[in-house]
């Protein structure tokens, strides 16, 4: 009885913070569902392929859901697919068991008493292996981005499997303290962090949690920079289409080894919500809980800005192949 109690609380916030990310006006998704089996279950994910693409191997972008989130919600309101079409590249959804990542948090902060996620890092592993094994994807140019719990599921996978992801975006997440003793990746992936100042689930300023504390959002940039060597930053001022608020500050590291790079978008004043021009179903209401938006920037569009820079060519990918 407690247990079912249990899962209807945690159902019913799951839900109100995924309300927020749904479009103002409900659309089918343009992808098409595929199964894999992997790590010994059944999973499924969306893949988006641009209308005029001809064939061969092309970019692809991976995109992590948030808690509460289905793959095809995320596909409507990430916006990335558009960028797909106008860029030429591959977006692929995968779909968390019960809506959820088996991200590096403890148990108890991934609500895992009542929403029991996959053997996650098998079925990514897998996937981005089968994606290439198609013919789909090109090995140097598959990258991996999400949200909220996406965003630990990216920054889990970048740590344990950076041979297959040439650069990274985390959004509205930040890495676990132990990270710095414990991730030692293959190779330092380029990457994007985006959070909000005034993020009320996921704070810009970290959680001492006993025993699983988590950095910040400038300490988690600072950590992928120094695992990739830069040796220079600088603060720049992103132009909005609108000069609407919150603003934006990116900070970037450069001169880092193997041509990575770094980037922390400071979005002053924003809450847990990836940053976009269009607005979310209800997102006056669900602010209250989750903080505002900011519509200064498009994180998809910031995000694909960065990826298109980085190739993993010339990196020694022999274990991609490895099964």
């Amino acid at each position: 009885m407690q247990r079912t109690f249990a899962r209807k609380l945690a159902a019913a916030f799951l839900l109100l913070a995924g309300i927020v990310f749904l479009p103002v006006k409900p659309v089918s998704a343009a992808s098409e569902v595929r199964s894999l089996y992997v790590g010994g279950e059944n999973r499924s994910y969306r893949v988006f392929i641009p209308s005029t693409l001809r064939g061969g191997r092309v970019p692809v972008v991976i995109a992590l859901h948030g808690a509460a989130q289905t793959a095809a919600e995320f596909e409507l309101d990430f916006g990335i697919n558009r960028i797909a079409e106008r860029e030429q590249f591959v977006a692929v959804y995968p779909e968390g068991q019960n809506r959820v990542w088996e991200d590096d948090r403890p148990g108890i902060i991934r609500l895992e008493f009542a929403f029991r996620p996959g053997n996650d890092v098998a079925f990514l592993r897998g996937l981005t292996r089968s994606l290439i094994h198609e013919g789909l994807a090109d090995p140097d140019r598959i990258y991996l981005t999400g949200l909220s719990m996406g965003g630990f599921m990216t920054a889990k996978m970048a740590c344990l499997h950076s041979e297959l992801f040439t650069a990274i975006a985390i959004i509205a997440a930040t890495a676990p303290e132990r990270y710095r003793q414990t991730c030692r990746p293959l190779r330092a992936p380029p990457a994007l962090v985006m959070h909000g100042t005034l993020d009320p689930i996921s704070s810009w300023f970290g959680m001492a949690m006993p025993g699983a504390p988590l950095m910040s959002a400038l300490d988690t940039a600072r950590f992928y920079a120094q695992l990739a060597g830069c040796m220079n930053s600088a603060d720049i001022g992103i132009p909005t289409r609108d000069g609407s608020l919150p603003s934006v500050t990116v900070r970037q590291w450069t001169l880092c080894r193997d041509g990575a790079a770094v980037e922390l978008y400071q979005i002053k004043g924003g809450g847990h919500m990836p940053p976009s021009y269009q607005p979310g179903r209800g997102e006056t209401f669900v602010s209250i809980f989750l903080g505002e938006r900011s519509h200064a920037i498009d994180a998809a569009e910031e995000i694909w800005r960065f990826f298109r820079q980085f190739s993993m060519t010339g990196f020694d990918q022999r274990g991609i192949n490895a099964q």
